[in-house]
Formats: C-alpha cells, structure tokens, sequence
C-alpha cells in the first residue's frame, strides 16, 4: 500500500487516533531503547576495558553476542522512527540499512553455538579446555562468526542486484524501509528461508547435541557436580536466546503478513507492536539476562550502574575480589573506588 493513498482514505477520527498512538509509542520505545543500548554500553565498556574480562574466552563470546544485539537494537529503532517520521528511504539507503540488521541478526545464533561448544569442553574435557578454548581460538572463532555473516549478507546483496532497478522512475520507495521490501524476487524469498531455516536449525542441533552430552557427563558419578549443572543451566539459557532470535527472524514476516490485513489503522498498531515483542524485546532481553547472570559481571554492572544514578551499595564491590584474585588496599568509599579486575 503505498503511503500517499493511505493517508488519503483517513478519516479525523483515525488521524487523531494514529498520532495518539503514535506519540505513545515513540515515547516508550525511544526510552525502552535508549535504556537497554546503555546497558549494553556499559556491558561492552566493561567486557573491553578489563583484562580479566578481555582475555577470558567466554567474555570474548559474550561481548560478541553482545554488540550484533545492541547493532540490531539500534538500526531497528532507527528505522522505526523513520517510519513514524514517515520518511521513505531511498532503495540504496534501505538496503544498507537492512542488510547491517542481517548481519548482526546473523551474529546471535552463531555466537550461541560457539558458546555452547565451550562449555560441553569445559564440562566433557575438563583437562583439555584451557588448551583448546584459548584466547587466539576464540578471537578466531569470533571472526568466523563474522565470515559467516558477510558471506551471507553477500549472497543477498548478488540476489538484490537482480531486480531490474534501472527501470524504475526513482529509486524512492514508496513505502516504509522493512526487510520483507528487499525480497524483490523468487531466489531471495527462497534464499530467505533457506538461509534462516539451516542457520537455526544447525544452532539449534548444536546446543542440543551439547546440552545432551553434558547431562550424560552429569550422570557419572566422577564429574563435578556443580559444574555439570551450571553448564546445564546455561545450555537452557542458551536455548532460550535462540528461540527469541528465531522469533524475531521468522516471526517477524509472519505477523507482518497477518497485520496487513487488517483496517488501516489497526494495521499500523499492530506494526508497531509487532516490532516492540519481536523485533526489540529480544534484544534488550539477551545481554540483560547474561548479564546479570553471570556471578563475576553481575557486581561489575550493577557498581557501574550505580555509579550513574549517584548511589553505590557496599556489597557490591565484595563480590569483584572473585575474579580479581588480588586484594587491593582499602579506599575511600565512594561508586569511583570500584576495584579494577
């Protein structure tokens, strides 16, 4: 439906019913976003500018999963104020636009994989882990995550070209900058799903072939017990993680397909939450859930987030000495006198 004839067929009632829910929705999903990309922020800053942190392999990971999130995050929220605004991108400009979101959508579930690779060694080959989970392997890893996604992001960009732009009058689009406007052709509806059923597919055989192995590891009366059901519980939460994204890739064209075909008005409500449940509540979730799960980040976090709202609580800096593994002297108290790890 082309933008010019929908405003058109509005009535007043509907235009002040729009902008009512609009506003409403630009308000909420502008601070929702803006709180979570801080979050993130301080994650990253955090993850970046500690050695214990920086040079530990499952930090490395989580860093990753970390910034795809927070780029998808942004570029999402990006081109929905767009099309609150409604402003139409130019093909060039949308397609930047969305295949930076492909990638960094490409980013999360591979990132998982590898986590859960790490620890079905950490629990099934205690004594080999520190040889092969290695900064230089995981720095590696991470740039095959990366490969990956490039790859893909290529192949869609080839497919992309096919459409006989030239002869369009302008390269203007005539309606809002989403990802199902790209798929111009059959081949990149049928690379579309392809693409997304192997890559969740094969995520989703990974952490389970992992989560297996470990709870046959956790059976046997020789291994850590402790450790077997931690790395559990972090398989489920990878398992978790993945469903979002996979309900954030595939949902996403789903309901679009089902909210178009409703009245004009409702359509655009339904757009809009259909982005804030699939599209953003995914990844504001992911980095939080980690985040304050992890026992060595989670004091960190909170210190830092403390530090920015003027309060500090004193149990927070107790828990820092767990990854330090050195006593610092005591200092004044105050949110600036966190020990560095």
């Amino acid at each position: 439906m082309e933008l010019q004839s929908f405003y058109q067929n509005l009535t007043g009632q509907q235009w002040t019913t729009m902008i009512t829910f609009k506003f409403a929705f630009v308000v909420l999903t502008n601070l929702a976003s803006l709180m979570f990309l801080v979050i993130n922020g301080i994650i990253i800053h955090t993850l970046c500018s500690r050695p214990a942190f920086r040079e530990t392999p499952r930090y490395m990971l989580l860093l990753n999963l970390v910034v795809g999130d927070s780029i998808v995050l942004f570029t999402a929220q990006l081109l929905y104020m767009y099309s609150t605004a409604n402003l139409n991108l130019s093909y060039p400009l949308c397609g930047l636009f969305i295949m930076i979101s492909y990638l960094s959508s490409q980013i999360a579930p591979l990132t998982l994989t590898v986590m859960s690779i790490e620890r079905y060694i950490a629990v099934c080959f205690p004594f080999h882990h520190p040889t092969i989970v290695t900064t230089r392997n995981t720095a590696f890893a991470v740039l095959c995550v990366w490969g990956l996604g490039c790859v893909d992001i290529l192949v869609r960009v080839l497919l992309l070209l096919e459409f006989p732009f030239h002869l369009l009058p302008s390269l203007q689009m005539n309606f809002y900058c989403i990802s199902t406007a790209l798929l111009l052709g059959p081949r990149s509806k049928i690379y579309e799903t392809i693409s997304t059923v192997v890559l969740f597919l094969f995520s989703g055989l990974v952490i389970a072939s992992s989560f297996i192995g470990v709870m046959v590891v956790a059976i046997s009366a020789s291994t850590d017990k402790v450790s077997a059901d931690k790395a559990r519980n972090t398989l489920l939460l990878h398992t978790f993680q993945l469903s979002l994204n996979l309900l954030s890739t595939m949902g996403l064209p789903i309901f679009s397909s089902v909210a178009v075909r409703a009245d004009q008005v409702s359509s655009g409500q339904l757009f809009v939450v259909i982005y804030v449940f699939v599209v953003m509540m995914p990844r504001c979730l992911s980095a939080l859930t980690y985040g304050l799960k992890d026992p060595s980040l989670r004091p960190v976090l909170l210190s830092r987030l403390c530090c920015h709202l003027q309060a500090c609580p004193n149990t927070v800096t107790a828990h820092t000495h767990d990854l330090q593994k050195k006593t610092r002297p005591p200092s004044a108290p105050g949110c600036t006198q966190t020990p560095s790890l």
